[in-house]
């Protein structure tokens, strides 16, 4: 047995089954943009470069510049933000830079990361160009992974039309979409992608790659 604790007026256990592994750390934040509050559940690391992803990839602004004021407290991500409306779907991306299939899978060894070797209970997110990684992101959504690792991009001002996105989760509709508000050319992935995230690629030029569906969608960033 590892711990008992009350709840209520039961008496609960926490017990091994087998060797046990590390748990993965998740926190609830009320992240309030222009006093919207918006719940957000996600590992607690990292958490200016999560709120600036989100600005970007949720669509609210598309520079960080425009972000007036940050304030991360103990439970809440304050934000004002000079906002924008605009149709992801009538965006177009494209990609200064060429990637092979064989470049391409080479990358996947950057998603095995210690914490998640440790806990089997993160995603990771990685910002790669020819020369290798840039930026590694983790957490137990894979949505903030993404967030987090594009904002710490933001902040150093990489050029997004010379990389491509790496993600260990599933690419759908919404994460094709994070990428085209950040002007990322090429998302790829070692798990499967939806038929709804091939229509965002059709529609704003994105390329994709995953691994697990044996799927290229291929846009200009793709040889």
């Amino acid at each position: 047995m590892l711990k008992k604790f009350e709840y209520g007026e039961c008496l609960m256990e926490i017990e091994k089954i087998g060797k046990t592994l590390e748990i993965a750390k998740e926190r609830q934040y009320v992240l309030s943009i222009n006093g919207d509050s918006y719940c957000v559940m996600c590992t607690p690391t990292d958490l200016e470069s999560l709120v600036l992803g989100f600005i970007i990839t949720e669509g609210f602004a598309d520079s960080i510049e425009k972000v007036k004021r940050l304030k991360l407290n103990s439970n809440e991500l304050i934000v004002e933000v000079d906002c924008e409306s605009s149709n992801a779907c009538d965006l177009r991306v494209h990609s200064r830079i060429k990637y092979s299939i064989e470049e391409l899978r080479q990358s996947l060894g950057y998603l095995d990361i210690e914490e998640y070797r440790k806990t089997r209970g993160y995603h990771v997110a990685c910002i790669v160009n020819k020369n290798g990684l840039i930026k590694r992101a983790y957490d137990v959504s894979r949505h903030n992974a993404v967030n987090k690792v594009i904002g710490m991009c933001l902040k150093e001002k990489i050029d997004f039309s010379e990389v491509f996105l790496l993600i260990s989760g599933r690419i759908s509709s919404s994460m094709a979409l994070k990428c085209v508000r950040a002007k990322i050319p090429l998302i790829v992935s070692k798990a499967a992608i939806f038929d709804s995230a091939i229509e965002v690629c059709k529609k704003t030029g994105l390329s994709a790659v995953s691994f697990a569906t044996n799927i290229v969608v291929k846009g200009d960033a793709i040889n």
